[in-house]
């Protein structure tokens, strides 16, 4: 607006106060829906979304205070020359193609509101079948050392990846009980029964391991002496001299009050999606076989992945709420009317409905990074709404004609939004270059809803429009006047 402006007139200081003027609101909105927007993920229980949402609301904010304030002093300074334009200069072709959109977008409004109303429906009917996924280790390509050596072990030495139990009885020697180290075998062997369609459990271990190999020790090496003595004063004595032998194998499965005890599930690497249900499992499981012997809490690295995923999707479910709310309110503020701000969440959420179909159609997961997309891409696609909208209100009420004041938009702000958008969704593309898949479909998706949104902005906000305003009768101030 800037250079439009100083190219016509010649005088800096003039051009600045215009821009100023034309775009300083629009930029301070935009800049606190989008502040909002990455603010909402403060909110989450994963402390690098929370970190994100926090940084990148301080980040967009120095932005804008950069932008209204820096930009226009570092403009002043600059010895900058205006362009000579020649009156049958020939428009670019930017400049042609952006006008055409305008023209699509009155001429067929109907067509297009109606192609874009038929887009949600349908990204809703393939978002159910939409694939979630959280596994960092095929984030790492194929012929990856990391991924090949794990999946190698998986193979070979039956997992590994481990869900780690602590059991604590609360009180001294409680481990030594021996019903409570038989409730301990039994459901040691009901938990190698769980099998999924890529998983299976590959190897348990337990105090009872240890106690077993004790007792067959001390009874000749019999085969049948590999059972869990049924007197509490014999397994303490076993674990006595167990301890007094040199060995310090118990530190790593048991305390020092013999109170609290661990057991290691061990699994192959599969996606954490898939243990999801048997963490619930075995939850449900140990809670209910040992209420009132003791306190079971389930940890390891398999839950960690399993639950980032879950509270990552809750987490981002309420980012989507809460964004989706402020921005909503922003936009009524910014065009002094309820029904044009619901409105306008319309052009905003057809393109992140888009990208959904996207992910669906070319089979791209749900995964701890996709996730995050909807609410970042609400907060930039909403800008190029605000700028639309707030320039079709200026024109409006100098023209009082909704074909004309499309076209004036787009014109003016419509080569900006087009420009924006490439610039914008060209910073997400180079997440393609990447190696690792999670941030190749981060860029990926990110980058082609810009693109949505960019049309939906050029061709569906003035088709909108174009339904919505009615137009003023042209002998309606003459009739007053008579």
């Amino acid at each position: 607006m800037f250079y439009k402006k100083y190219d016509e007139i010649k005088d800096k200081q003039q051009a600045i106060a215009y821009a100023l003027g034309h775009s300083g609101l629009t930029i301070l909105m935009t800049s606190l829906t989008t502040a909002a927007s990455l603010a909402s993920f403060s909110f989450s229980e994963i402390a690098p979304v929370a970190n994100l949402g926090v940084f990148a609301a301080i980040g967009v904010t120095y932005q804008l205070i950069l932008t209204l304030v820096f930009l226009p002093a570092m403009i002043s300074l600059l010895p900058l020359r205006a362009k000579k334009h020649s009156v049958l200069e020939k428009p670019v072709l930017l400049d042609k193609l952006v006008h055409q959109l305008g023209v699509v977008s009155i001429t067929y409004p109907k067509t297009i509101v109606s192609v874009a109303m038929l887009i949600i429906p349908i990204s809703l009917f393939l978002a159910s079948s939409m694939r979630f996924s959280h596994n960092p280790l095929y984030w790492f390509p194929e012929g990856n050392s990391v991924r090949v050596n794990t999946e190698v072990i998986d193979k070979e030495l039956k997992g590994s990846i481990t869900i780690e139990v602590v059991l604590d009885t609360q009180k001294e020697n409680g481990v030594y009980e021996p019903e409570f180290l038989n409730k301990l075998e039994k459901i040691t062997e009901t938990i190698y029964q769980f099998k999924g369609e890529h998983y299976f459990i590959g190897k348990i271990i337990s105090i009872n391991d240890v106690l077993k190999e004790i007792n067959r020790a001390l009874n000749e090496n019999q085969e049948s002496a590999y059972v869990i003595p049924q007197n509490k004063d014999l397994i303490a004595q076993e674990f006595l001299l167990f301890e007094n032998s040199g060995s310090n194998d118990l530190e790593e499965i048991v305390d020092s009050q013999f109170s609290k005890t661990r057991f290691s599930i061990k699994a192959p690497w599969v996606d954490s999606i898939e243990y999801v249900g048997l963490i619930a499992e075995i939850e449900t499981l140990l809670n209910s076989e040992f209420e009132g012997v003791a306190t079971v809490a389930v940890t390891g690295t398999l839950p960690i992945l399993s639950d980032t995923i879950t509270k990552a999707i809750t987490s981002s479910a309420e980012s989507y709420v809460i964004a989706f709310a402020v921005i909503i309110i922003l936009m009524m503020l910014l065009l002094g009317s309820v029904k044009l701000g619901l409105l306008s969440m319309f052009p905003n959420l057809t393109p992140i409905m888009m990208g959904i179909a996207f992910m669906v159609i070319f089979d791209l997961p749900l995964d701890l990074f996709t996730v995050l997309i909807g609410t970042i891409a609400i907060g930039m696609v909403v800008d190029d709404t605000i700028h639309f909208m707030h320039n079709f209100n200026r024109y409006y009420v100098e023209t009082e004609n909704v074909d004309e004041s499309i076209l004036l938009t787009i014109n003016s702000t419509g080569r900006a939004i087009f420009m924006t958008s490439i610039v914008l969704s060209s910073g997400f593309f180079v997440f393609m270059f990447a190696n690792m898949t999670n941030l190749y479909n981060f860029g990926l998706i990110t980058g082609v809803i810009v693109l949505f949104a960019m049309a939906a902005d050029l061709i569906l906000v003035g088709a909108m429009l174009k339904l919505i305003i009615k137009p003023k009768l042209p002998t309606e101030g003459r009739v007053k006047n008579g």
